[in-house]
């Protein structure tokens, strides 16, 4: 018969680090929130800021312009009261003048001259001007709108100023797209259905020209519009995936970008300002993502993406902005990262960059701003780092009865008993660091500290051979101490879901320490038994993928190491003794796919 009893005990520490720095740009404040109230924005905002860093909201579903300092607290707002001397229809693009006039892109009506009963009015787009205390000035119509410009059967019905019945005839699609942006000089430049018209800050016209490119007709989708202190206009084409340049009279100059998501090209840009300093920084939805393949287990309902069943993952998303010189030549790439897990931090959408480069994210949800300012550093740091430390200790008991020897003690007294007690110490710290979008480098190193112990007793106390008779209860030890340090450098070369390509290259250096020793227990037995091996390993590899289904792996490792043992006998003789040395190199190619 044979019983066997397991006493197991485990202590688990698990310490995650995870540091996702920036240091491009780093979170300064928040502001604003959901609601109608006084700093209070429903979803359709535009944004604009003044050179001191005020930040001006049009806040279009709640009829109203906000206003906020730099540091995000609340200045005043502009909004329709019974004595206002305008009225906001569907206000939408803004922007400030050097001298903080607020000009606002809206919808106009305008009574056309000696018609009465009913009176008719055109509909049309036109721009509210504000001083900088929020004061109504004046409307400019963006053209002369005081003559019918539509016959009547393009007309709607409508009321006037005194409840009457009227007719409202509209300017076009009442639903496109209106840019407005300012220059050093005060000048307006309006975009509308693919025509620059170019006003004084009076709203006189001195300007006027289709956008285009001579030798092209690709259609252009304009979505964003500014001007660099040289007083060039540039026109983010988001169908075109490009930036357009023209000179202050309407000349083309030079089509900037193309399709992709490379230094240089643009995935549908949507956003361009001109800072301060003379250049310009433009945003395009181009987006990367970057995972961090975690050695601690997952959670029991992990939300994140998992790459197996049992370990956890990070991930962080990586935004883009490029910026631009006045020559239209591209000089930087500015990456900006956020987590995945970080509840603040998903969601947002760029809805504006100031003239000294800060960036003010929207939280779409929570409709709250996020403003991040640049962080000058020397490089780019995207760290994520894990430190997994664990403590084991597994005891087992074991007794065993020798059904087959009919002696008295029977299943009360064993025959064998054997105690053994494992500790392992493990230490697993894991650095990545993203130099973009592209390059990532990793090193980890893996620190285990094994002891066990191992006790014998035997029932029969005797052992009899030519030698004598000697007591053969004894113990044995065995210490190993294993570490391992892994280089890892990763190239994403294609980031598409659809032909996703990677290259790797690792390397690798371990070592290995063993030494076992088995002494009987007895004074009067000599048995003696060490043995000592000193191993290491090292190796590397390059992982390519020819495609998206086949990848080429190479690699080469090193084995090498040495080991001795000593054995005395039960009278204390050398009984054996011996030495090994390895030397082993292999090398492997081979190229695996699907089909």
């Amino acid at each position: 018969m044979s019983l066997q009893r397991y006493c197991i005990i485990t202590f688990l520490f698990l310490l995650p680090i995870n540091l996702f720095a920036i240091q491009e740009y780093t979170f300064l404040n928040e502001f604003g929130e959901k609601g109608e109230g006084q700093g209070q924005f429903a979803k359709k905002l535009f944004t604009a800021f003044d050179n001191d860093g005020n930040i001006y909201i049009t806040d279009t579903e709640n009829f109203k312009i906000h206003k906020f300092n730099e540091t995000g607290a609340f200045v005043f707002e502009i909004k329709i009261t019974e004595s206002s001397n305008f009225r906001f229809i569907n206000p939408t693009s803004i922007t400030i003048g050097l001298d903080k006039s607020i000009y606002v892109m809206d919808w106009t009506l305008i009574h056309i001259t000696d018609t009465k009963d009913p009176k008719i009015y055109n509909y049309g787009p036109g721009i509210h001007k504000f001083d900088e205390n929020g004061v109504y000035i004046t409307t400019i119509p963006l053209q002369d709108f005081s003559k019918r410009i539509d016959t009547l059967e393009a007309a709607a019905p409508g009321l006037d100023d005194d409840g009457k019945y009227a007719l409202i005839i509209p300017n076009g699609d009442t639903k496109r797209n209106l840019l407005l942006t300012i220059d050093s000089q005060d000048n307006l430049y309006i975009c509308d259905d693919g025509i620059i018209y170019k006003l004084d800050s009076k709203g006189i016209l001195i300007g006027k020209f289709p956008i285009s490119q001579p030798g092209v007709g690709q259609v252009i989708k304009p979505v964003d519009l500014s001007v660099d202190n040289s007083e060039n206009l540039f026109i983010v084409d988001k169908a075109g995936h490009r930036i357009i340049k023209y000179d202050s009279s309407g000349k083309f100059i030079k089509s900037i970008g193309e399709h992709g998501d490379d230094i240089g090209q643009f995935i549908e840009p949507f956003k361009v300002a001109s800072l301060q300093d003379g250049s310009l920084l433009i945003a395009d939805k181009a987006k990367y993502l970057k995972d961090f393949l975690s050695t601690l287990p997952k959670r029991l309902h992990d939300p994140t993406p998992r790459y197996d069943a049992f370990s956890r993952s990070f991930r962080y998303r990586i935004r883009r902005i490029q910026r631009i010189n006045t020559k239209g030549e591209i000089t930087q790439q500015i990456l900006i990262p956020f987590q995945r897990e970080s509840e603040e931090e998903v969601g947002l959408k760029l809805k504006g960059i100031d003239p000294d480069g800060s960036l003010y994210y929207l939280n779409t949800e929570k409709l709250h701003f996020r403003k991040y300012i640049p962080k000058s550093s020397l490089f780019s740091s995207m760290f994520q780092s894990e430190l997994k430390l664990r403590y084991t200790r597994d005891i087992q008991d074991i007794e065993i009865d020798n059904q087959d020897d009919l002696d008295a003690d029977l299943y009360t007294k064993s025959d064998f008993d054997e105690k053994i007690i494992q500790d392992a110490a493990d230490a697993h710290l894991t650095f990545s660091y993203d130099f973009n979008e592209d390059f990532r480098i990793g090193i980890s190193n893996q620190l285990t500290l094994l002891r066990m112990t191992d006790t014998s007793y035997y029932r029969s106390r005797d052992f009899e051979d030519f030698r004598g008779t000697f007591n053969q209860d004894d113990k044995s030890t065995e210490t190993s101490l294993d570490n391992r340090i892994q280089f890892d450098l990763i190239w994403v070369r294609d980031h598409s879901i659809y032909r996703y390509r990677e290259a790797r290259v690792y390397g690798y250096f371990s070592t290995i320490r063993l030494d076992f020793i088995n002494d009987a227990l007895d004074r009067s037995n000599f048995r003696y038994f060490d043995f000592f091996a000193n191993l290491s390993d090292w190796g590397g590899g390059i992982n390519y993928d020819l495609n998206r289904t086949f990848r080429l792996n190479f690699e080469i490792t090193h084995f090498f190491g040495k080991n001795n043992y000593t054995y005395l006998d039960e009278t204390n003789d050398l009984y054996a003794t011996g030495f090994q040395q390895a030397d082993t190199i292999r090398a492997v190619l081979y190229i695996y796919g699907f089909f």
